[in-house]
């Protein structure tokens, strides 16, 4: 008996852990960013930590992690499932935890021939450098390939950063304190934090300034969650604040520079003062040099200001 040819399987959506049709993006529980995943884990340096249902360590150790949201145009595939495949197999096994690491989403926002909303599990600082090369591939070749575009000043694509409580200090005290001066920061520096995170001036009805006077007694477990601020607390009590206002990445340079302009803010509340939160010489002291790198390219700085950051430059060699 002959046998029947052997058809190739496809990713179909639902294949896709997290791909849902418009439909469903805006309801229900499954279809929220950082829900849906078909199961969840905290990406370290180099391996991988199982998480419960709450996005919490069994050994109760605290998250301090970062989570992406990419979203994506395309018009070099106008299927959606053929999309679906692109970043199955081509894109996402570039990544050493590609088959946990990432899932796909929706977005009636979006627009291109076809779209993708690129969501990441909760990863390290380290990890997400640690996967740089990747990123490098993902943003300089198969995007490219494939006309996928991620640029908040070609498209209205964005890329929401989300940070855990843990990363902000070890009690809940020195977190609230050092969430509270970087809602402040962003805020106050809100034209500058708009070019430091690559956000064209023009797309930023969905993340605009916010009120930051209310900085030092604002209620935290109230903050507002409205997609029109570029700060969103609203998630604080389940352990992690959102940063609206980051743009959609042109390349990985674009990428890597706004990712580790992120890592500094997040790092540098921790110890500034509220006074130095109103100086911006002193908010980026110490930074590394692909965060000097955007503020001397990007952001309107004084040459006393540009020249009080460049003595203090850190060098770390990164892709």
């Amino acid at each position: 008996m002959r046998k029947e040819a052997k058809v190739e399987k496809h990713a179909t959506l639902a294949g896709i852990q997290g791909y849902h049709h418009r439909d469903d993006v805006f309801g229900g529980r499954e279809s929220y960013a950082f829900q849906g995943f078909k199961g969840n884990w905290y990406l370290n340096s180099d391996r991988k930590i199982a998480l419960d249902d709450h996005y919490r360590r069994v050994d109760g150790q605290p998250l301090q992690g970062y989570g992406l949201e990419i979203e994506t145009e395309c018009n070099g595939v106008r299927n959606s499932r053929v999309l679906a495949e692109v970043y199955d197999k081509i894109i996402f096994p570039c990544f050493k935890f590609g088959d946990v690491q990432f899932k796909m989403q929706e977005d009636g926002s979006l627009g291109g021939e076809s779209s993708a909303e690129v969501i990441t599990q909760i990863m390290t600082k380290s990890r997400i450098r640690n996967d740089y090369a990747a990123y490098k591939l993902m943003f300089n070749t198969y995007f490219k390939a494939f006309r996928i575009k991620a640029d908040s000043y070609e498209t209205s694509c964005g890329m929401h950063v989300n940070v855990s409580n843990g990363c902000f200090g070890k009690t809940v005290e020195a977190q609230e304190t050092a969430i509270r001066k970087l809602y402040y920061i962003i805020n106050k520096h809100y034209e500058l934090c708009t070019a430091l995170f690559y956000r064209c001036p023009s797309r930023t009805n969905w993340c605009g300034q916010m009120d930051y006077s209310v900085a030092k007694t604002m209620n935290l477990y109230q903050m507002d969650s409205s997609h029109g601020n570029c700060f969103n607390g609203s998630h604080y009590a389940a352990g992690r604040i959102e940063i609206r206002l980051v743009g959609g990445q042109k390349d990985f340079g674009c990428f890597r520079n706004t990712m580790e302009s992120v890592f500094h803010l997040v790092e540098r509340v921790r110890t500034i003062s509220w006074t130095d939160c109103d100086n911006i010489a002193k908010i980026f002291q110490g930074c590394n040099q692909y965060v000097y790198d955007r503020l001397a390219t990007r952001c309107n700085l004084s040459a006393e200001t540009h020249e009080a950051i460049r003595a203090t430059v850190v060098t770390e060699e990164l892709l």
